[in-house]
């Protein structure tokens, strides 16, 4: 049962990663500008890795299978790739954008500001509010550009 639930979990990660990686830049139109977004904290894929090592190792006395040994060093690896190698980016479509993955059409911005830190912050008609937390400093502008320029 643990090795099905692995390998089910296994599976829905890479679909994700498919959608994540190729489908989003398809999905509603031409990508106009794609921009990187801050990694998030790395301290909980680093524990994740930790308590999988810990199990491996725990398992390994008392005889697991080596299917499932294959399965959580593949866990493994995936959470390396979704933390360390694998980044969040911001997607400007034609009529909306994606954000963690979500997409959001232009007409639910309420309210477009920029923050210190290279936070552009999006308030929605909804009354949600949303960090994007950008990555380099240059691509703010290539923001603001983006959304017509500075108004005063």
């Amino acid at each position: 049962m643990t090795n099905i639930i692995l390998f089910l979990a296994i599976i829905l990660f890479i679909v994700y990663a498919i959608y994540d990686q190729v489908l989003m830049n398809k999905l509603k139109g031409k990508t106009l500008l794609s921009i990187r977004l801050q990694h998030q904290s790395k301290i909980d894929a680093i524990i994740l890795v930790g308590l999988i090592v810990l199990t491996i190792t725990q398992s390994l006395q008392s005889h697991i299978e080596p299917i499932t040994i294959y399965l959580l060093a593949i866990c493994i690896i995936l959470a390396i790739y979704s933390t360390f190698i694998r980044y969040p980016r911001l997607l400007l479509k034609e009529k909306g954008f994606f954000f963690a993955n979500i997409y959001i059409d232009y007409k639910k911005i309420k309210q477009l500001n920029l923050a210190e830190k290279q936070i552009l912050i999006v308030d929605l008609t909804n009354g949600r509010r949303l960090l994007v937390k950008i990555e380099h400093k240059d691509d703010i502008e290539k923001i603001v550009n983006f959304f017509g320029g500075y108004k005063s």
